[in-house]
C-alpha cells in the first residue's frame, strides 16, 4: 500500500503545473488504439493504478488479490516504465506453493524501457507501430529475468471514428528453456473517437444538440490475454532463483477525458479470467501450476504532458 500512496503522491503533483487549454477533440481513439510510445517533442508522465480482486486458488488452497502501480515517462521515441504488483493473501499456510505461514512473495516489480521503431499510418483508415524494448521483471533482487523484444499493433477505422484494432508484445527471456521461452501479450480493441462518441451521443438524445466543447470522452473495449514472468529471490520460500509465470486474461470497458490537449483521464471496469500462477525451477523448468477463480477488477490512469 505504500508504493500506491507514493504514486498518487506523485500523480496529484503533476496536476498543477499543467496548463489548461480550449478543449479540442480528438479525430482517432485513444489509448486502447494508439502506440504505447508517444511521439510528442513535450515530455509525458502516465501513472496508472489497477486493482485484481480477491480471488481463491483451486480447491479452495488460499486466497489473493493484487494491486498494481506504474509510472511511464515519454520523450521523443524513448519509453521508461517502473511497475510494482503488491500481493495480499489469505490463509498462507494452505496455499500449495506456500513455506508455512510465510507469503509466498509480497511485491513483483519490472522495469522496461522502449523506443519507437516505426509510426505509420495508411490512407488515413490503418494505422500501425513497432516499439522495441528490454526489461527486467523480478521479486526484490535486480535485474531478475531480462528480456528482449517488440510490441505492436494494427488498428483500422472502418466507419467514421468507430475503429479496431489488434496489439501483440513479445518477449525473449535470460531464461530460455523448453518450458520457459518468453512472455506474450495479445489483445483486441474496439474504440470511438471522442468526436464520433458526440456525435452519437447527440443523435440519440443524450447529449444536447446546442452543447458546446464541454465533454471530450471516448470508449473502448478491450479483449486482453497475457503471460508474465518474474524471477523469484534467492531464498525465496517457493522456489529458490526460481521463476513466476502469471497468466490471464480480461475484458474490460474503458472511457477516456481529455479535459485539454495536455491532460488525459482514462478509467474503466475490468473482469479477469483464466488465471494461472506457473511456477519454474531456477533452471526454467515447469515444477507446478495453480489455477485460481475468476475476479473482477479496473484500471485508472493519468496522462498529462509539458
Amino acid at each position: 500500500m505504500r508504493h500506491l500512496l507514493i504514486v498518487t503522491a506523485f500523480f496529484l503533483l503533476l496536476v498543477a503545473p499543467v496548463r489548461a487549454a480550449e478543449p479540442e477533440f480528438q479525430s482517432t481513439p485513444g489509448f486502447m488504439l494508439t502506440p504505447s510510445v508517444s511521439t510528442s517533442k513535450k515530455l509525458q508522465i502516465t501513472t496508472t493504478l489497477n486493482h485484481v480482486g480477491d480471488a481463491e486458488f483451486s480447491h479452495g488452497l488460499g486466497r489473493v488479490e493484487v494491486t498494481r502501480a506504474e509510472l511511464a515517462v515519454d520523450y521523443g521515441i524513448i519509453n521508461a516504465a517502473y511497475g510494482v504488483s503488491r500481493f495480499e493473501w489469505e490463509r498462507t499456510g494452505v496455499i500449495p506453493f506456500s513455506s508455512g505461514e510465510r507469503p509466498p512473495w509480497s511485491s513483483l516489480h519490472d522495469l522496461t524501457l522502449k523506443a519507437q521503431l516505426l509510426n505509420e499510418t495508411l490512407d488515413d483508415k490503418w494505422r500501425y507501430w513497432v516499439n522495441g524494448k528490454v526489461s527486467s521483471s523480478f521479486e526484490n533482487m535486480f535485474p531478475g529475468a531480462v528480456g528482449v523484444g517488440f510490441d505492436g499493433g494494427i488498428a483500422y477505422d472502418f466507419w467514421d471514428g468507430w475503429m479496431v484494432g489488434a496489439t501483440l508484445r513479445t518477449t525473449a527471456l535470460s531464461a530460455l528453456n523448453e518450458d520457459l521461452f518468453g512472455d506474450v501479450e495479445m489483445g483486441m480493441a474496439l474504440a470511438v473517437s471522442q468526436k464520433t462518441l458526440r456525435r452519437t451521443l447527440k443523435n440519440m438524445g443524450l447529449l444536447p444538440f446546442e452543447s458546446t466543447g464541454s465533454s471530450n470522452i471516448g470508449f473502448s473495449i478491450a479483449l486482453i490475454g497475457a503471460d508474465k514472468t518474474y524471477r523469484l529471490d534467492a531464498d525465496s520460500p517457493v522456489f529458490r532463483k526460481g521463476y513466476l509465470g502469471l497468466r490471464q486474461s480480461r475484458i474490460g470497458a474503458y472511457f477516456e477525458y481529455t479535459p485539454n490537449p495536455n491532460v488525459s483521464i482514462f478509467a474503466g471496469p475490468e473482469y479477469y479470467y483464466v488465471r494461472e500462477y506457473r511456477l519454474y525451477n531456477s533452471a526454467g523448468a515447469l515444477r507446478s501450476t495453480q489455477e485460481l477463480e475468476n475476479a473482477l477488477g479496473g484500471t485508472f490512469r493519468f496522462q498529462c504532458r509539458f
